[in-house]
């Protein structure tokens, strides 16, 4: 390929060849141009009847067709995407020198993946493509990356900030948890050939307690910033309306409560949906069994059980009400009956101890209902009210 890109000039006239040439095959490094070859041209130990071959300097199309790419401009194609890779086709371009953006882009997707070649090429690669397999052991320790993993900034503001000492740039606090945990080991230093073995494991576990405490500094971290407890103390007259929960939703969110030390926000947030998913989804197949053993199997007959059902207990309850409202008429009548039969009754003991006749007179109606009225509930067993006349 790198004697394809040089600069090849005639042996005999000394011009530089820019397309066809011709190569002795006897003479090593003899190259002519067509017009010294026409011409029959001899220098040195070459003759012109020696064994010749036509070489192209890459002027010459291999596809043919649109576009006319000369062979020379498919190598820098080539090897164009192989120093950039895909879809950075301003340098593809550059590369070529001789064509634009869009038609290496052209040129390469027609030729190089939906063409023949790309289908000769990349079905083969995309079913001999391996399985790969991350094999990096997980790490566990105080600055692994699943406790040190780059959170959201705080939302706060910067005198907010500087309340609580935080370096909006560094993303990190003046002051952190436990400020003294480096002291266990700013002076610990450890000499394996003069240690004895319990000063080496007393230096050890000085340092699995700092370990420990570089441990729970990163937790504490994490669940300040997962959790955004700095913005909702800060935050406390921005806060959004939401929509009030129901008591079973604030049960379960005190139940579950526990379980939010091990979980991140988002993920505690997921466990209490799918949780209210799943009493949905119960409720949901409870009702479908409840239609099936009705003998209901279509939504339309479901739809117009519910309807004659709310129906029918509308019509219920109107019943409780008219039957609530009649006895309560009734005891009314009554108590108003009971009321005038004792004023009467004092009326009429007043004129027996007097002598002199009642001076209220009453129509034959209410004096039969008021007689009855006291037969049948008050005075029947003492007083024989119906001798009275009034």
């Amino acid at each position: 390929m790198s004697d394809l890109f040089a600069k090849i000039n005639c042996t005999y006239c000394q011009e530089e060849i820019n397309g066809l040439r011709v190569q002795c095959c006897v003479c090593i490094e003899f190259d002519i141009c067509l017009q010294c070859f026409a011409n029959g041209a001899e220098i040195g130990p070459h003759r012109n009847d020696h064994a010749y071959k036509f070489v192209d300097h890459g002027a010459v199309s291999i596809f043919g067709g649109r576009g006319n790419w000369t062979g020379r401009e498919e190598l820098q194609l080539l090897d164009a995407m192989e120093l950039y890779g895909f879809e950075n086709w301003d340098l593809v371009s550059r590369h070529i020198e001789t064509r634009t953006p869009e038609e290496a882009k052209d040129e390469y997707i027609s030729r190089y993946l939906e063409g023949n070649i790309g289908k000769a090429t990349w079905a083969e690669v995309a079913n001999r493509r391996p399985i790969i397999t991350d094999q990096t052991p997980e790490d566990r320790g105080p600055l692994s990356p699943l406790i040190t993993a780059r959170l959201p900034p705080l939302d706060v503001t910067p005198e907010e900030a500087r309340q609580l000492g935080y370096m909006m740039h560094r993303d990190d606090y003046d002051r952190e948890f436990d400020m003294a945990a480096e002291q266990l080991v700013t002076s610990l230093q450890l000499n394996v050939h003069e240690d004895s073995n319990t000063e080496i494991a007393l230096k050890l576990a000085q340092v699995d307690m700092y370990t420990r405490r570089l441990r729970e500094r990163a937790r504490r971290k994490r669940v300040v910033r997962d959790y955004q407890l700095v913005a909702k103390f800060f935050s406390g007259q921005r806060k959004e309306v939401k929509k009030p929960l129901t008591k079973e939703q604030r049960e379960l969110r005190d139940r579950m409560r526990v379980f939010s030390q091990f979980l991140t926000a988002g993920e505690h947030d997921r466990l209490i949906a799918s949780i209210e998913r799943e009493r949905e989804l119960r409720f949901r197949i409870s009702e479908l069994l409840r239609y099936r053993s009705l003998g209901l199997t279509t939504q339309e007959e479901a739809i117009h059980y519910e309807q004659h059902a709310t129906f029918q207990r509308q019509q219920q309850l109107r019943q409780n009400k008219a039957a609530r409202v009649n006895r309560k008429t009734h005891v009314n009548r009554s108590h108003r009956l009971y009321q005038f039969a004792f004023h009467l009754g004092q009326q009429w003991l007043c004129s027996i101890n007097s002598g002199k006749p009642i001076q209220k007179r009453v129509s034959r109606l209410v004096k039969m209902e008021i007689i009855l009225f006291i037969n049948s509930l008050l005075f029947h067993d003492t007083l024989n009210i119906a001798t009275v006349s009034f």
